[in-house]
């Protein structure tokens, strides 16, 4: 027959109320968070999933940040080519009105000074920014995109932004491609050069023949929207409705040209759109996900939490009447 000591019973009592109190804590815990998943041990496999689904959430709100940025930068982008629109358009009438030849020198005069204007607004419209980064300078973000005369000076790279994992858009359009035309066509030399140029006694080129240095002109000249309304501008100081007609035709080009990029901007933004409805979907049951792993049953934590205080009673109780007996109990 083994003999149980004192302490060896000291110690079971001790380990079994310590034993219960350490679940009955553990449930007080969870009903404090209502979380089932307070550490990893509490359920290893549904741990590495919940810190699958942070990550997740992590990156969506990122995403929605992104978007956020795109799609500011591209209302804005919309606002000006739709007011470079109007001016164009405008000027386009003020165009086909002077084009005939019933007009006299002094009111072309003094249309010419309005398309000045209209020049100096598309130019302004040309070196927005919001905050310091300009908008229309490719990825040369902080250098001005033209100067007074038009040359461009920012690059034709586009900014590409994240918008869900590996998925990339552009948000920004170059002043290369909105603003010159993409033909070789250009404006012929008095359309855009009226002053007298300079004899060229380079011999080199006297063995061309003309159509050949035609064709190099042709191939080297980039005309924008800002030549083209300088030429209009010139024509109407000069006196030359010829130009003027010349001209409409290339207004109309630039304007249909704007029109497509704002056609452009309108799917980027769809694009937006969905991506953002997609991103708040897959965050919805993602959350619904981590529920079922991370919350707790609230009606059977309740029910745990009163059956182990009930253990924890009943521990106590038979510990007590354990360690009342005394010597005397012994001598009976």
């Amino acid at each position: 027959m083994s003999r149980v000591s004192e302490n060896s019973s000291l110690h079971a009592i001790n380990y079994s109320v310590g034993k219960t109190k350490s679940k009955v804590e553990d449930l007080q815990l969870k009903g404090s968070t209502l979380k089932r998943v307070s550490k990893p041990s509490d359920d290893p496999l549904g741990n590495v999933e919940l810190m699958a689904m942070r990550s997740q959430s992590v990156d969506a709100e990122q995403y929605l940040r992104n978007l956020n940025f795109a799609q500011t930068h591209l209302s804005y982008t919309e606002n000006i080519l739709e007011e470079m629109t109007d001016i164009l358009v405008k000027a386009k009438e003020l165009a086909i009105g002077q084009a005939s030849s019933i007009y006299s020198p002094e009111i072309r005069e003094g249309v010419s000074k309005e398309i000045h204007q209209m020049r100096q607004q598309v130019l302004g419209l040309a070196n927005k920014r919001i905050g310091n980064r300009y908008l229309f300078s490719g990825q040369k973000v902080l250098t001005r995109p033209f100067d007074q005369d038009g040359k461009y000076q920012g690059d034709t790279n586009k900014i590409n932004i994240e918008i869900n994992k590996d998925v990339f858009i552009p948000m920004n359009i170059n002043g290369q491609d909105l603003f010159f035309s993409k033909g070789k066509k250009p404006l012929e030399r008095g359309q855009l050069d009226l002053a007298p140029s300079a004899i060229d006694l380079n011999t080199e080129g006297l063995h061309r023949t003309p159509a050949s240095v035609a064709a190099e002109n042709e191939a080297n000249v980039a005309v924008s929207v800002f030549d083209e309304l300088r030429s209009l501008e010139n024509a109407l100081l000069t006196d030359n409705p010829q130009i003027i007609q010349g001209l409409l035709e290339k207004l109309d080009t630039s304007t249909e040209r704007m029109v497509s990029l704002r056609t452009e901007i309108g799917a980027l933004t769809n694009t937006i759109s969905n991506a953002e409805t997609n991103i708040e979907k897959t965050k919805l049951l993602t959350e619904a996900h981590k529920s079922k792993i991370e919350d707790a049953d609230v009606a059977e934590l309740m029910g745990n939490l009163q059956k182990e205080q009930a253990v924890l009673k009943a521990t106590y109780k038979a510990s007590g009447n354990l360690m009342n007996v005394s010597l005397m109990d012994f001598l009976k």
